[in-house]
């Protein structure tokens, strides 16, 4: 398995994809994505199981899943839609950081929304005319292909809730940690009293954390911790303001704590994160 780490020139980006039968090596990534299939069968590989797609399949990936995609068949290569963005968008859009939660709840739901559904098919519709905006690059395509974005978070958070109200086996339990996830997406910039979202879940203290680290594949510290790096990559990348206003502005109240953990992140310094995005502009 290996990180893939993509750097995103913006926000959010779609891609028409190609893949043939070629086995590879799992890969995560802490961009958020959503594969939409356009032609011919594929083969999604996730650690717990496979899940064969075919045209008008929907699936969510959430940041740091591993997972490939495949053709079933050598001769008829896949083609999709691949929609990849950073969690910072949320912040720009109404309870967007509502909207991010079936990428971070994806344990308690599968990845694929089938190709039959009303869902899927929205999305897929969304997906065409965001591509065909990017193709075409007339005057506004990028804030049209932003408004089909909305459209396809708003259909994928629609979906997961029609889900969660079909599955008689869906718990107070579950609920209480999708609660407190919501709750964490909308104010990881602040101080968060982890006491305070035990009591929020309903959940004993134990139960609290089993259930979350099942959920998010994180510790609760460690998935806030995670949600402000990533917000602070995008400052890095997308602004002009200090690494130390960047650090405050996204939860961390020490200068020299941001730079230990954003290095442990990323590998690089926060100053050098941002030289490394000045150099590539300048190629």
């Amino acid at each position: 398995m290996f990180y893939d780490d993509i750097r995103l020139d913006d926000e959010l980006n779609f891609v028409k994809k190609v893949g043939t039968l070629t086995e590879h090596e799992m890969h995560v990534h802490d961009a958020l994505e959503i594969s939409i299939v356009l032609k011919n069968n594929v083969k999604y590989h996730l650690c717990d199981r496979d899940y064969h797609g075919k045209p008008g399949d929907v699936y969510v990936f959430r940041p740091f899943e591993p997972h490939w995609n495949l053709a079933e068949e050598s001769d008829k290569p896949v083609e999709w839609t691949m929609v990849l963005f950073a969690p910072s968008i949320a912040r720009s859009i109404p309870e967007g950081h509502k909207l991010l939660t079936p990428f971070y709840a994806a344990d308690m739901f599968s990845p694929l929304i089938p190709a039959h559904t009303s869902y899927a098919q929205a999305i897929q519709n969304a997906s065409k005319l965001a591509i065909a905006e990017g193709e075409q690059q007339l005057p506004g395509w990028r804030a049209k292909q932003y408004l089909y974005f909305i459209d396809i978070l708003v259909m994928i958070f629609r979906y997961y809730e029609a889900v969660q109200l079909d599955d008689s086996s869906n718990s107070k339990t579950d609920q209480g940690i999708i609660h407190v996830i919501q709750y964490m997406l909308s104010h990881f910039s602040e101080d968060i009293d982890i006491n305070e979202m035990i009591v929020m879940s309903n959940l004993r203290k134990t139960l609290f954390f089993q259930k979350f680290k099942g959920t998010t594949s994180l510790s609760p510290n460690e998935f806030i911790n995670r949600l402000r790096l990533q917000s602070a990559v995008y400052l890095l990348d997308h602004t002009a303001k200090s690494i130390t206003d960047i650090a405050f502005e996204c939860g961390f109240h020490s200068l020299s704590y941001f730079n230990k953990q954003f290095k442990q992140y990323r590998g690089i310094s926060p100053r050098d994160q941002r030289n490394q995005l000045n150099i590539r502009r300048e190629l």
